[in-house]
């Protein structure tokens, strides 16, 4: 491991680490980095978070734009960015290969580094086991799906923004020169899940944020997300238990919960004059400061989903 100590930014601190390629296939060497609260000590015990970037970004670029790290700072929780640092094949820069099928099955490639992040931090930080939370941004949003359904069972919960379903196909993204898109049905990816998972043991919260005006990763996309997630964990995603309309700094938004009653286990937060990347956070490529602060859902979403 590399273990370089830099400068406290707003109440943390932050490691610049490395995971050396692992010995089950599809393995690489993964740069991330650890920023805990500057008031912590390693040996305390608190939730972790993981930002996971998105295309033509880096771990660096997510945390500057997210705002997550300030987040842990104020209410007391360490965050790890994995950056994806190398892959094989042809790809947008800094892609994950949520698309490509050895890269998001549990214990290979991309998804299983991934996961062996996490236990990396843990061997080295105390970190709650119930509270180990995932969100990812796009391509990593397409990650942080298919992390919770290799680890559905381990994880707390997940969010995804702008990102896209388990096991989609890149044909259900804007590219050149695809510029006309297809979407899997919601059963279709659903039966992708349970094929990886079995016999869910439990639901994994789930909260999805999206822009209907998005015109690189359609709304299709989060409403997949949504069913395959109602499909395969036995959520009803066709009768929202609540539904709040509301506006910020000028984007309408409406919220969405779906579940038990108070137990909704899913969230949709879906905007409405905003375009592909990140939302609230702080200014930066990708990134809509002008829009509800997209963090702070995430945040209050799971602190309120712990591993029951």
């Amino acid at each position: 491991m590399l273990f370089k100590r830099r400068r406290t930014v707003a109440g943390s601190t932050a490691h610049r680490k490395l995971l050396k390629a692992q010995s089950y296939i599809g393995s690489r060497n993964r740069e991330y980095t650890v920023r805990v609260p500057a008031a912590s000590s390693k040996d305390d015990e608190l939730p972790l978070v993981m930002v996971i970037h998105g295309c033509r970004q880096d771990n660096q670029a997510i945390e500057n734009i997210s705002g997550f790290s300030e987040l842990a700072a104020k209410h007391g929780f360490r965050v790890v960015y994995p950056f994806v640092t190398s892959y094989l094949g042809v790809r947008d820069t800094n892609c994950w290969g949520w698309w490509v099928d050895s890269e998001v099955r549990r214990g290979a490639g991309e998804v299983e580094d991934l996961w062996q992040i996490i236990q990396a931090v843990k061997a080295e930080f105390a970190v709650n086991e119930k509270r180990i939370h995932v969100v990812g941004l796009s391509a990593g949003g397409g990650m942080a799906v298919a992390l919770g359904v290799a680890q559905h069972q381990n994880l707390a919960s997940i969010a995804v923004v702008a990102g896209v379903p388990y096991g989609e196909d890149a044909e259900s993204v804007h590219y050149m020169p695809n510029m006309t898109t297809r979407h899997k049905r919601a059963q279709e990816i659903a039966d992708a899940m349970l094929e990886q998972i079995g016999t869910p043991t439990r639901t994994l919260p789930a909260q999805i944020v999206h822009s209907l005006d998005d015109k690189k990763v359609e709304i299709q996309s989060a409403c997949n997300i949504r069913d395959s997630w109602g499909l395969c964990f036995g959520v009803d995603t066709q009768s929202p238990v609540t539904r709040q309309n509301g506006k910020n700094k000028g984007i309408e938004w409406q919220h969405s919960t779906y579940g038990n009653g108070s137990d909704a286990s899913v969230e949709t937060l879906f905007l409405r004059g905003v375009g592909h990347g990140w939302y609230g956070g702080k200014p930066g490529q990708f990134s809509f400061p002008d829009a509800p602060d997209v963090a702070s859902w995430n945040w209050e979403f799971f602190r309120s989903n712990p591993l029951m």
